[in-house]
């Protein structure tokens, strides 16, 4: 791949002319290098204010994303032309057209004095040989094409990567959405593609545009240091994971340049192309989230001994051909249990377990370490007669299940979308009992519930996720963030001191 810099542009989520104007300050601040105006996102009443942005600090693209194309202002040219054709009598450096809405603009625009974006966001369903043209036809003149297409990762390595690397520069502005998203805009400066659409800087909280956007301070950083590696979360669903900006805090402060990203896989056969395809495209470590910490184990050509006891894995290291598989969960949940006992909430003799995936294997392996006697309830009967087997555990009985000093909950309930705990919960917890679950930021707060109703302490998994991302950083960077770095990210993630 050749190497770049593309131009970082910020979409701006602002809906008035004020967030705007903030906005517009806040994205130069973050490293950009021009923002987009969204009027789409702003109501018909505040459009013809637009004139009031100027002067301003950055270079700035008027766009009117239609509703068919995946934003919200009109679709039919002839509401479309007035606001448009406004905003190019102001000293936008871009106006945005719709390759297939507003054609007939080019011309006006270009003569009021603004450069053309012939933007079109095409399809899923696009076929290769519509694509391979669009690609090749060129932008208006003086003015750039952008192409905007949802791939999944199995297109994004299979088709589209092949497809730049076998066309010669100049490249449209092309950008993927969906699972492949966020990993195309890391791979954009290698693939000469002039521009790169970014959010702004997560400590602003205004949030993105689309999905798939990435921080722009986080962004110009890599893009800004060739050949920095790329790190991913990898998992369905990963959206909600805090991972990233756990990472990239930690690099900010160790001065790395990396960038570590979302990858949303929805299928056992697309985990398997990000780990055949992706280490020989910049990625050096996945940390790896429910459904594949088995399936990540499979694939590993060497495993750790943490690996090797939990017979899954969450964390993956290619290196030079190798894919080297560790569980960091297990130093995580040791290293908690460990403070529990020495801050008097747990006696450190026994505790329970709810569930029979990888998040229960390392807390049983962790309880065998401490040992304590270890107590498992999972869905099925044959599961949970297998962990007991496995680990020494002793099969709890869902018909007559007693109170413990400790319970942990390794199952995915309380995220968005999972049924209910069909374990017993309720008869484990009693005035004194602490929960502790390794689901973090729970959506659907029933847990938290019961153990207030029970008269117990509940704390949530953010903590685990912290002491588990850095050993995953220890293993990338060869050094473990620093006591402040981690106290710093258990504070911005909510845990007590």
């Amino acid at each position: 791949m050749s190497v770049g810099r593309p131009m970082v542009v910020v979409s701006l989520p602002a809906r008035s002319l004020e967030a705007t104007r903030r906005q517009i300050d806040e994205a130069g601040i973050a490293g950009a290098d021009m923002a987009e105006v969204r009027l789409d996102r702003w109501s018909p009443a505040e459009r013809p204010r637009v004139g009031q942005l100027f002067p301003a600090s950055l270079p700035l693209i008027a766009t009117l994303r239609s509703r068919a194309e995946g934003g919200e202002g009109p679709d039919a040219a002839e509401d479309r032309a007035a606001t448009l054709l406004t905003a190019a009598r102001e000293p936008f450096a871009f106006v945005d057209l719709e390759s297939g809405r507003d054609r007939r603009l080019e011309d006006p625009v270009r003569e009021l004095g603004p450069r053309v974006v012939r933007s079109a966001h095409l399809v899923p369903e696009t076929p290769p040989m519509e694509l391979r043209a669009r690609v090749v036809e060129g932008g208006p003149p003086n003015g750039l094409l952008k192409i905007v297409l949802p791939a999944s990762l199995s297109r994004a390595v299979h088709e589209l990567l092949p497809l730049f690397e076998g066309t010669p520069a100049p490249h449209p502005v092309f950008l993927t959405t969906g699972p492949s998203g966020p990993l195309w805009r890391a791979w954009t400066g290698r693939l000469g593609i002039p521009w790169v659409f970014a959010a702004l800087a997560e400590e602003g909280g205004a949030g993105s545009v689309e999905p798939s956007q990435i921080p722009a301070d986080r962004l110009e950083t890599f893009l800004s240091a060739p050949d920095a590696p790329i790190f991913a979360v990898v998992g369905h669903p990963v959206a909600h994971s805090r991972s990233p900006a756990i990472h990239h805090g930690w690099m900010r402060r160790g001065g790395h340049a990396g960038l570590y990203v979302p990858l949303d896989l929805d299928s056992p056969g697309e985990f398997r192309v990000a780990i055949e395809a992706l280490p020989s495209r910049g990625l050096l470590g996945f940390n790896v989230t429910h459904p594949y910490k088995r399936l990540a184990y499979e694939c590993a050509g060497e495993r750790s001994a943490d690996a090797l006891a939990t017979g899954v894995a969450n964390c993956l290291t290619f290196l030079e051909g190798r894919v080297v598989a560790d569980n960091t969960d297990l130093g995580a949940v040791q290293r908690r249990l460990e403070e529990l006992r020495d801050q008097g909430l747990w006696s450190g003799s026994s505790l329970t377990i709810l569930g029979g995936g990888g998040a229960a294997r390392a807390t049983l392996v962790a309880a065998q370490r401490l040992g304590a006697t270890a107590t498992v309830y999972a869905r099925r009967a044959s599961e949970v007669e297998a962990l007991a087997t496995e680990y020494g555990a002793e099969a709890g009985d869902p018909h007559s299940p007693s109170p413990a000093g400790l319970v942990v909950h390794a199952t995915d309930v309380g995220r968005a979308g999972r049924g209910p705990l069909e374990l017993p919960l309720r008869p484990l917890l009693a005035p004194g009992s602490y929960l502790l679950d390794w689901v973090y930021d729970p959506e659907v707060p029933v847990l938290s519930q019961i153990a207030r109703d029970q008269g117990a302490s509940y704390e949530d998994g953010r903590r685990l996720l912290v002491y588990q991302a850095a050993a995953s950083f220890r293993t990338w960077w060869g050094a473990a963030p620093d006591d402040a770095s981690i106290a710093e990210a258990l504070q911005r993630a909510g845990c007590a001191a």
